[in-house]
Order: C-alpha cells, then sequence, then structure tokens
C-alpha cells in the first residue's frame, strides 16, 4: 500500500471516529456508563469508556479483526485528543472487556441519546398535514458467521423519515411492533411496511393517539368489504379490528375520509416507503462488505446491534446539522438526563 493510499485511509478513519465522538461525547458516555453500574473503581488497560467506543468501532470498520479495529480506532481516537496511552492490548483481553462492558451502556446510548428528531421540522421533511412520518419495518440479519445456513434475527425497527434515522428498535421479541410505538410521538402519522395489524398494535396505537397506515402484501389479511365509504374506500373488520382500505394491499385506521383523505395518505406512505432499507443498511452498519455478527452470546449480539444501530444513526444524523441548534457537548448529557427521566419518572 503507498504512503499516499496509508495517509487517505488514516484521514478517513479519524474523520469517521471523529464523528462518532461528535455524536456520542465521552461525557455522555460517561454518563451512560455510570447509569448502567459499569464504571471502574481501578484503573485498566481497556476502560468502558474505550470499549463504548471499541464496539462502535466494530460496527464501524467491519469486517476488520479485533486488533485491526482497535488499531483504527485508536488512531482516530489520538488525533481526537482521546487516545489512552500505555501498551496495545491483546485479542484475549478485549474479549474478556467486552463481557464485562455487556450490552447495556449501548442500549442506553441507543436509547437515551438525544436524536436529531427532536429538532424544529424542516418543511422539506416528509409529513402528513404538519404531522412528522415514522415508518415500521422488518429486517431478519444473521447473527453469526457460519459455514452453513445460519438461523435469521428477526428485527423490528422504527425509522425517522426525515433523517433516516433508528430511533427504536427491537429483535427476538413476540409483540414488537406494539412495543416500539413507545417512541412514536403522539399525533404521529405511522407507516406499517411489513408488520400486520393485529389487536396489541391497534390497542396501542389508539393509547397514543396514532394514526397508521399498514401497507402489506393482500394475502396477509382477509379483506371483506363491510361497507362502502363516499370516496370509494370501505371499511372491514378483520379479527374484529375495524380498519378502512385505501388502496391495494392498504389499510389505515384512520376511518373518517373527510379527515384523512386517501390520496394523501397514499402520499405519505409513497413518501415514507422508500426508507424501508434504512433497518438493513443499519444492521450493515458499515455497508455490504460488512460481516455478519461475529458475537457467539445473546448479551454480546445485542452489544453488537446496538453499536451497528449508533454507527448508522451517527452516519446519518451527523452530530450538528439536525440537532438543535446550540447543542453542544453539556448539553448533550443535560438532554440524556432529562430523557433518562422521561423514561423513568
Amino acid at each position: 500500500m503507498s504512503d499516499d493510499t496509508t495517509g487517505s485511509t488514516r484521514a478517513a478513519d479519524a474523520a469517521a471516529v471523529d464523528l462518532l465522538v461528535r455524536t456520542y461525547p465521552p461525557e455522555l458516555v460517561d454518563a451512560v456508563i455510570a447509569s448502567c453500574g459499569r464504571t471502574e473503581r481501578r484503573r485498566r488497560l481497556l476502560p468502558a469508556r474505550r470499549m463504548v467506543y471499541f464496539v462502535l468501532g466494530m460496527a464501524l470498520f467491519s469486517p476488520d479483526p479485533y486488533l485491526d479495529v482497535m488499531r483504527r480506532l485508536e488512531g482516530g481516537l489520538r488525533r481526537a485528543g482521546l487516545s489512552q496511552p500505555g501498551p496495545a492490548a491483546g485479542k484475549a483481553a478485549i474479549f474478556q472487556a467486552r463481557e464485562r462492558l455487556g450490552s447495556g451502556p449501548l442500549e442506553e446510548l441507543f436509547r437515551t441519546a438525544p436524536r436529531p428528531s427532536t429538532a424544529v421540522p424542516r418543511a422539506a421533511d416528509p409529513q402528513w398535514r404538519g404531522r412528522p412520518l415514522r415508518l415500521l419495518t422488518e429486517h431478519r440479519t444473521a447473527p453469526t458467521e457460519r459455514t452453513g445456513p445460519a438461523p435469521r434475527l428477526p428485527v423490528t425497527g422504527l425509522v425517522d423519515c426525515a433523517t433516516g434515522g433508528i430511533l427504536d428498535a427491537l429483535w427476538d421479541e413476540a409483540g414488537a411492533p406494539a412495543t416500539l410505538l413507545r417512541s412514536v410521538e403522539p399525533g404521529t402519522l405511522l407507516v406499517s411496511d411489513g408488520p400486520a395489524p393485529d389487536r396489541g398494535m391497534a390497542a396501542a396505537a389508539a393509547a397514543r393517539g396514532l394514526g397508521t397506515v399498514w401497507r402489506l402484501p393482500t394475502a396477509r389479511l382477509p379483506l371483506q368489504p363491510e361497507r362502502r365509504l363516499t370516496d370509494g374506500t370501505f371499511l372491514v373488520r378483520p379479527r374484529g379490528l375495524p380498519l378502512r382500505v385505501i388502496g391495494p394491499g392498504t389499510v389505515t385506521n384512520l376511518l373518517d375520509p373527510a379527515r384523512a383523505p386517501a390520496d394523501e395518505l397514499l402520499a405519505a406512505v409513497a413518501a415514507a416507503t422508500p426508507h424501508s432499507p434504512a433497518l438493513g443498511r443499519a444492521l450493515l452498519a458499515s455497508g455490504p462488505a460488512a460481516a455478519p455478527l461475529t458475537s457467539r452470546t445473546p448479551d454480546g449480539v445485542d452489544q453488537e446491534l446496538y453499536g451497528r444501530l449508533l454507527v448508522h444513526n451517527s452516519n446519518h444524523t451527523g452530530a450538528s446539522d439536525r440537532l438543535a441548534p446550540g447543542t453542544g457537548r453539556a448539553r448533550l448529557v443535560d438532554t440524556y438526563d432529562e430523557n433518562v427521566s422521561l423514561r423513568f419518572g
């Protein structure tokens, strides 16, 4: 490799790590670590903060092996003034430090870090009658690298249609679509591209005052017309759920054509569904060349998945252009505290 190529790679690595550090600054990472009880009582070669950035580096530099990830990460942290002097860590030490960290800090960082969607929406952002659009979608990812066919881990995610960021996600959990509505603001229009309507999701949407449009293959639901409406749409009641058919394979819980014209809802669906691949891209993290998840334990898989989602959000939202004006490092920590208060009271 030529000196010019090496220099370009180092500069690209430094820029990528710098974006991560600006999106998830040390003060915020330390606050998350402390909230999860992972702050060290003694000085370690691989402290928890360094390992949080290492897990993000695994996603950023996939499919590189551990030692190459650490080398590239350290190069970027050094340029950001965050490198830790001392001997290089070996693979076994990194593995043990990952186990010691666990998935909790990565989950907490993903769920409570300030998000660009909290900024004032732009006029050009996808929306319906002034309401923001959110997309619920599904993806299956390979949990480990194997020589034969691998089982696919079902992941359900909530996508911000303005930024392409992942607002929330769950995997391998029954009732995930209904649970994810916890992260949808009241008054939002939710487009579900894949998850079929059921009683749990319909009840959760009604409780939060969400208008919801489901886009699904026609074969997924028996749609026997109950009553035709004045605009040509019609009401159905699959499994006792009152829904309105507004197009082929497209139903909604907004039953009044005057308040929710079908053409407007279909236009909103058309604006939201191009973001359906966002969850799959997030799980690939660094791109199509990214390796399958390498962890063999459930906690390790969780840690890797949260790392990939965090890197995706950093790449797609940046550290400044979609955050509210004046959001600095101190404000990020304050916002983290506010988000924790909102979640736990």
